[in-house]
């Protein structure tokens, strides 16, 4: 050890009289990439396929833009770029490319390739989209089917399932519903997509696209506009039906889009293409960075916007099974069984309602079936209020009232199931206001349900840094959020917390804001329970009979003559279920909806299959409006072949699907009465229901 000891002393000796140093790293100088060159090849079946090989000196990687203007292809040196053109004809392209070297620098060529296309759609898949028999000029014209829950939405990459918003009838902008796309050919293997943005040329925009366009807006978050984009995108193309590998088709119809603009490159998973049916999926690339997502649409053909004058045909006229419901008391126990309590997940679309098989539910009565839906005393909401929003120092003096609701009322923003407004002071004792804001977290309302309205003086939080709140809670312990931002620009905000600690009683909260921005704060957004979900009580009875294991059918023609019940959450239907669905869970055994109705959408009848390939939000829907369905009676009919499904209201024929051996409607169905309260499709129930009743004069079954 000390021989060691001695040799690295010695050493250090050495390279101090030497003047030893660590060697200083030499810079790599920048190079830009050179000698760069297009390999390209062009596929000769007239597919339209490129390739494109890129190589030069010193470049590390390239973007490929197969059109101008165009988002490129990204690739590695040595790696092939490829594209489809869909534009038929012959032509010549220009391809470029960009190389990249170390420290960004870059060198572009660009070569014309020489393109003969011809992307021949075969005919049944042309006569469906462009009309006519696919083989001579055609065109056809395609329209939202806006009367129709799940006409457009919008989900995940994961599922086939618009699982984040789904638009119920005529809920959007009507700048989205004058749009008319339209599909031609020449019957020579040329088509044409066109695209008419209606009214002053507008078209629907998803708000994070809104700068792309325009860079000086300010739009807002989840507000999607109205613009006009004319003059920055095309609205006339050529498209292509392409078959995929896996049995799919692609709808392309280039640099274009169908209807709303989400950033979808022009490629489109064609869902469903029927006669009177095209449904499709994109997937957006948003401007802002933020995730993929899929989008959903689904058009009908023009013509069908005219409906009500096709009456109903029917080739069953044996009656083989009914219920008068003539003799009053319980339900016909030879004909009926019940469903009863709450379900799984408020079976299976977050209903409110448990069912019973009470009188006060479910009865025969004056030669009528009376399902009655009641509200049990509480509706099950939790109910907050707020008051005297201002700002404060350390010790609590007040330096800005920001809000004491007592003149003119804001206008109040709601969303996931909480809903605000100001009302009449409901206890004094402690807070001696006339006027205060009722806060409501309604039942499934989500952790983050909250409401906001904005201020004509921006808050100021130069100096004092605290926000004052009188609340009243119905229990100690809620979390209660104040968010303050810029209405402007979304993204400047700051948001703070406090928790309540006394129950039916007010006190007054302070909240922290001396880490907040120095932004322009004129939104005040509120939330009461953070981080809990609305209450799980449901607050109502109803009930729901069903036929199962008693009156079973394949085929045939159902009419029920009925009167619905009226108000916001209530949602009666009159449906058929699989009767295998125990082993064969649904979707896979099918559903047929005869009738269904929301009090939130009065007087629109719905009419609906549901299967293995469209459930929930993605079915196959249709809608007709009936004035007075809550007030007259009508007949709800469903004509039910091997190879379709008519509906019809007093006769009139409003939705047709089809049908074959690929589907679940060909075995036996039963039949299902039931009125359910809020849910998915139900929505939100009215604060003063109390009950409403569905009435059934009769329901028969021929054949």
């Amino acid at each position: 050890m000390k021989s060691i000891k001695t040799l690295s002393y010695l050493l250090g000796l050495l390279c101090l009289v030497l003047a030893c140093q660590e060697e200083e790293p030499e810079l790599q100088a920048l190079v830009t990439p050179t000698n760069l060159v297009l390999t390209t090849n062009v596929a000769e079946d007239q597919s339209g396929f490129v390739t494109v090989t890129p190589t030069a000196e010193n470049a590390l990687y390239y973007h490929v833009f197969f059109n101008p203007g165009a988002e490129p292809v990204v690739v590695s040196a040595g790696e092939t770029a490829s594209f489809r053109y869909t534009r038929s004809g012959e032509y010549q392209q220009p391809i470029t490319a960009v190389a990249f070297a170390r420290g960004g620098l870059s060198s572009s060529a660009t070569v014309l390739v020489d393109l003969n296309v011809r992307l021949r759609i075969d005919a049944a898949t042309l006569g469906l989209l462009a009309g006519g028999d696919g083989t001579t000029p055609s065109s056809k014209r395609w329209v939202w089917d806006r009367t129709v829950g799940g006409h457009f939405g919008v989900g995940p990459l994961t599922n086939d399932f618009p699982e984040f918003f789904s638009a119920g009838p005529n809920q959007l902008n009507s700048c989205l519903y004058d749009d008319v796309l339209t599909f031609e050919h020449d019957g020579n293997d040329n088509y044409t997509y066109s695209l008419d943005a209606g009214e002053d040329n507008l078209v629907f925009i998803n708000w994070t696209e809104v700068n792309r366009f325009f860079p000086d807006a300010t739009p807002q978050q989840f507000a999607d506009e109205c613009r006009d984009i004319t003059d920055q995108v095309p609205f006339t193309t050529n498209y292509a039906v392409i078959e995929n590998t896996d049995g799919t088709q692609t709808l392309n119809v280039g640099s274009s889009f169908l209807s709303y603009w989400a950033v979808i490159p022009g490629q489109y998973q064609i869902l469903e293409l029927s006669e009177n049916r095209l449904a499709v999926r994109g997937i957006s690339q948003p401007f802002n960075g933020d995730d993929p997502l899929a989008w959903y649409a689904v058009f009908v053909p023009e013509t069908m916007t005219d409906t009500g004058s096709e009456m109903l045909e029917t080739q069953y006229d044996t009656l083989v099974w009914s219920d008068e419901f003539d003799v009053d008391g319980a339900p016909n126990p030879v004909n009926w069984t019940y469903d009863l309590g709450t379900g799984d997940n408020g079976w299976g679309n977050n209903e409110l309602q448990s069912y019973t098989d009470a009188t006060e539910n479910v009865r025969v009565a004056n030669d009528v079936l009376q399902i009655t839906a009641r509200a049990t005393g509480s509706t099950g909401a939790e109910v907050y209020y707020f008051d005297d929003v201002a700002v404060a120092d350390d010790a609590g003096t007040v330096t800005q009232t920001v809000s004491d609701f007592e003149g003119t009322a804001p206008e109040f923003t709601d969303f996931e199931g909480a809903s605000a407004t100001v009302v009449t002071n409901p206890d004094t004792n402690g807070n001696a206001s006339g006027n205060v804001v009722q806060f409501t977290k309604n039942p499934g309302a989500a952790f983050f349900a909250g409401s906001f309205y904005e201020v004509s003086t921006p808050i100021d939080l130069s100096v004092n840094k605290n926000i004052k709140l009188k609340t009243w809670s119905p229990k100690i312990g809620a979390v209660v959020r104040v968010k303050l931002e810029n209405a402007a620009n979304t993204d400047e905000f700051y948001e703070a917390d406090a928790t309540t600690t006394v129950n039916n009683a007010w006190e007054e909260l302070t909240f922290d804001f001396s880490a907040a921005g120095n932004f322009n704060y004129n939104r005040i957004v509120v939330f009461f329970d953070f981080g809990e979900v609305g209450p799980a009580a449901s607050g109502y009875t109803s009930a729901r009979i069903k036929t199962e294991g008693l009156q079973e059918f394949t085929y045939g023609r159902v009419a029920a003559r009925a009167k619905l019940p009226t108000g916001g959450g209530t949602w009666p239907a009159i449906w058929m279920l699989g009767a295998d669905y125990q082993t064969n869970p649904w979707p896979a055994a099918g559903e047929i909806d005869i009738m269904e109705h929301v009090g939130n959408q009065q007087d629109i009848i719905f009419g609906s299959t549901h299967d293995q390939n469209n459930s929930a939000g993605n079915a196959r829907t249709g809608s007709t409006l009936v004035p007075g369905v809550s007030d007259d009676f009508h007949i709800y009919e469903v004509e039910w072949t091997s190879t379709e499904i008519q509906f019809a209201v007093d006769g009139v024929v409003y939705h047709t699907v089809s049908n074959d051996g690929s589907l679940p409607f060909n075995k036996d169905f039963f039949l299902i009465l039931n009125v359910a309260m809020g849910g998915t499709f139900g929505g939100e129930v009215d604060a003063e229901f109390t009950e409403s009743t569905m009435e059934v004069d009769y329901i028969r079954v021929y054949q």
